[in-house]
């Protein structure tokens, strides 16, 4: 994956989670803003209909305590209502006005020069049996409900600041444990597995979709690093004997000898070929030649250690590496091995014979080198007359 994919999806990531966090953002502020607003309008509404109310139980309550004062023209019989009226900061100002005598029995106003009222007023005219005595009048400040709206508005807006705050705690949590975290998780296993890195497994315990989407992941990681693994098993192996094919003696080889030469220890090759096997295959068939090949197969590995490497590299030759053996000790090895494959019955009925050529590590050769000089060490025991063991470049017949 280049560069600039990988930062382009961690642009698209990162704008995942700014998206949820705006999207949890409105989802909870645009209601309670809503919430708020009407809430504070219906509370105005609540304020300015009290003090409609207000005002006209107030005008009702002064008419009824006017008629008798009116009549007689007797300022006393309303001074003690208006004055206790006056006491409400609400009232602004209180007429009485007698018709009758053309006169104000009462008229008390709080308003000054410097002080001005937004105030509404109510008159209402005063009769009695079909008379016309006068009139009252009685005048409200209208801005006393403003400070209470806004008392009002300050104690909901810490209402719904605390209903948002404690809706934050309750949601960010969840957002991030739930979303925010397990997405994190699948980004950082994605690109695990766009590394190429199958062998670490990514564990899901939850049941919701993100947690069964890793498990998913988890489950196609875990089955494409057993391909990958069969895939190498098979370039590596050799379909018809399951021994290592040359591929895999390559990659095995070439740790052995640096393990060899850095620890000064001995280090001996050999190349097997059986004797005449074309002969089987011509006579009895490619398939009892294949029979034969396995049951070559198994002999050597049932007479060689672990840890040595046997891999068949092509038709019937084979190739044997020996770690922490001396030449002295592999040609000893070898002879008995050429033994058993002597006196062994073979598929086909009969016994046959190998040929082995060897040559011991010495520090300094590469692979190419090693195997050329068994192959020359296999090439002398075939040309002098087969079923033996020839060590090269010390030439020694056993």
């Amino acid at each position: 994956m280049s560069p600039s994919l990988i930062a382009n999806n961690d642009t698209k990531f990162h704008s995942v989670a700014l998206y949820l966090v705006w999207v949890l953002l409105l989802g909870l502020l645009l209601p309670l803003t809503a919430g708020m607003i009407i809430t504070l309008e219906h509370e105005r509404r609540e304020l300015e209909e009290g003090l409609a109310d207000f005002h006209q139980e107030t005008l009702k309550t002064l008419v009824e305590s006017t008629e008798d004062a009116m009549l007689s023209f007797s300022p006393e019989g309303v001074s003690n209502t208006v004055q206790f009226l006056l006491r409400d900061e609400r009232i602004v100002s209180i007429e009485v006005f007698s018709a009758i005598f053309d006169l104000y029995l009462m008229k008390v106003s709080k308003e000054i020069f410097e002080q001005q009222f937004d105030s509404v007023t109510l008159r209402e005219v005063v009769s009695k049996d079909g008379e016309e005595l006068g009139y009252v009048q009685v005048t409200v400040d209208r801005s006393w409900i403003v400070p209470r709206i806004e008392a009002e508005r300050n104690s909901i807006f810490l209402l719904f600041l605390a209903m948002f705050l404690g809706a934050l705690l309750l949601v960010l949590p969840t957002i991030y444990f739930k979303i925010l975290k397990p997405l994190n998780r699948l980004k950082k296993q994605a690109e695990v597995l766009s590394a190429g890195e199958l062998g670490i497994a990514c564990e899901w315990q939850g049941r919701d979709e993100l947690s069964m989407l890793g498990r998913t992941l988890d489950d196609m990681r875990s089955r494409l690093d057993e391909n990958f693994k069969t895939m190498k098993d098979i370039a590596v192996t050799d379909e018809l004997t399951g021994l290592p094919n040359r591929r895999g003696f390559n990659s095995e080889v070439a740790r052995l000898m640096y393990l060899s030469s850095r620890y000064n220890h001995p280090l001996s090759i050999a190349m097997l070929d059986l004797d005449y096997f074309k002969e089987v295959n011509d006579t009895y068939g490619h398939g009892m030649g294949d029979e034969v090949l396995i049951e070559f197969s198994r002999l050597v590995c049932s007479r060689i250690r672990n840890t040595d490497l046997f891999a068949r590299i092509g038709g019937e030759e084979f190739i044997l590496v020996m770690p922490e053996t001396s030449v002295k000790v592999a040609a000893q090895v070898l002879f008995e091995l050429k033994e058993v494959v002597a006196q062994n019955v073979f598929p086909h009925g009969k016994k046959l014979t190998v040929s082995i050529g060897m040559t011991e590590y010495s520090g300094v050769e590469n692979v190419g080198q090693l195997l050329e000089t068994a192959d020359k060490a296999l090439y002398e025991a075939k040309e002098k007359g087969r079923d033996r063991v020839v060590v090269y470049p010390a030439p020694a017949l056993i």
